[in-house]
């Protein structure tokens, strides 16, 4: 990691159990740096939380159209509810996708059986596979050298404002892509309600459906629901949140921990009034923040920051 501030801490009746560092970075809506707190320019791997911006690239691009749902399932990471089960299916049916097309491994669906359309990044799969299809390269579309990885850097270098010379493979077998923190937080900044193109689209399918993008009860969706805004979680700890007026935070937690990245967000998207103030409060419990001795509250993970 580059050089990291402390973000955050897990409190316990007045002792500190643990510490979360790492970087982050806040952006008004025109992509200025408001807030910045350690490395924010040096590359790292945002992983999952890419899946939006690949799916805006490839709607940009004009490789496929994709209904409101799908759009949303394209941009997650689900649990193989049902719902998401039965999501992938439509899609794929529409798009004229079979699963055995499909690269990213099989997980165990609620019937018990394993099916590639349970794994948390089978919409992004779909996807791919249906861009590859129309650009007359279906096979492999998770290769190296395939036509849609030029799609996706580029998509992601201009969203990002920032070249992209690399790459690395995700865990579920695609591409990513590394981008500095305010980059990937200007990227994000294309998801707002006011943005164009098929960033917004992205953007209001995932505040349209925050069950599908990661599950019900689960981070994304308590923050999605509950305050408007756009937000992914990608593995490692990055976080990154764009608020209904565009304000973007994102976060990258150096130990890999998930739990203090939307605290850590949405703690600076208060202070920049882009999210009513105790807002992390108010999901501190929801968002699994709240540390519990049996049934008695007595500490929680807090932002420093």
């Amino acid at each position: 990691m580059p050089s990291t501030e402390l973000l955050a801490v897990v409190e316990r009746d007045g002792f500190t159990e643990s510490e979360h560092r790492g970087v982050a970075v806040l952006v008004d809506p025109g992509g200025t740096v408001i807030e910045a707190h350690g490395d924010i320019h040096a590359p790292f791997l945002a992983r999952s939380a890419l899946k939006p911006l690949y799916a805006a690239a490839l709607l940009d691009a004009g490789l496929l159209e994709l209904a409101p749902a799908h759009a949303a399932l394209a941009s997650a990471s689900h649990w193989a509810d049902q719902e998401h089960i039965d999501t992938a299916q439509a899609m794929a049916t529409r798009l004229g996708v079979t699963e055995d097309a499909l690269y990213c491994p099989p997980m165990k669906a609620p019937d018990g059986t394993h099916r590639r359309f349970a794994h948390m990044c089978v919409g992004k799969h779909i996807a791919l596979a249906a861009s590859a299809r129309a650009l007359g390269t279906s096979a492999d579309y998770w290769s190296d050298d395939h036509q849609l990885a030029s799609v996706l850097r580029e998509g992601i270098a201009i969203a990002a404002r920032e070249p992209i010379t690399a790459f690395a493979h995700d865990g579920c077998g695609a591409l990513v892509f590394p981008t500095s923190p305010v980059g990937l937080a200007r990227a994000f900044r294309g998801l707002a309600p006011d943005a164009m193109g098929g960033g917004r689209e992205v953007g209001d399918a995932m505040r349209a459906h925050p069950t599908l993008i990661d599950g019900a009860g689960r981070p994304d969706a308590v923050v999605i629901a509950e305050t408007g805004c756009a937000t992914k979680f990608g593995a490692e700890g990055t976080q990154a949140i764009v608020a209904p007026d565009g304000t973007t935070a994102v976060v990258k937690v150096a130990d890999g921990a998930r739990r203090a990245g939307a605290p850590v967000a949405l703690a600076l998207l208060e202070r920049a009034g882009a999210v009513p103030a105790g807002t992390a409060d108010r999901l501190a419990e929801p968002l699994g923040l709240v540390q519990m001795s049996a049934d008695v509250p007595v500490g929680r993970l807090r932002p420093v920051v």
